[in-house]
């Protein structure tokens, strides 16, 4: 799959959120975004964005200052897009 662009995620994000698109504000949504995520895995797939604003699909972008934690023995994660 190629690199989006903010041209890309501008084209995606235009079709408001629905059953392939979920946006969140920021990572401190992140609970409710994973909760998004499987239930893509669940069903046709779909796209998970944060940094969007959820109203007016504006994009806000996400400044990451920290680094999500996970078990000692757990490999990496791959970061595919989801689908």
């Amino acid at each position: 799959m190629k690199e989006l662009t903010i041209h890309d995620i501008e084209t995606i994000i235009r079709r408001d959120e629905s059953r392939i698109l979920e946006v969140k504000k920021t990572t401190g949504e992140l609970n409710a975004g994973m909760q998004s995520g499987c239930a893509f895995l669940n069903t046709e797939g779909g796209w998970l964005f944060f940094g969007i604003h959820p109203t007016t699909l504006k994009i806000l972008g996400q400044e990451v200052a920290f680094c999500l934690p996970h078990h000692p023995f757990q490999e990496p994660v791959d970061a595919t897009p989801i689908g």
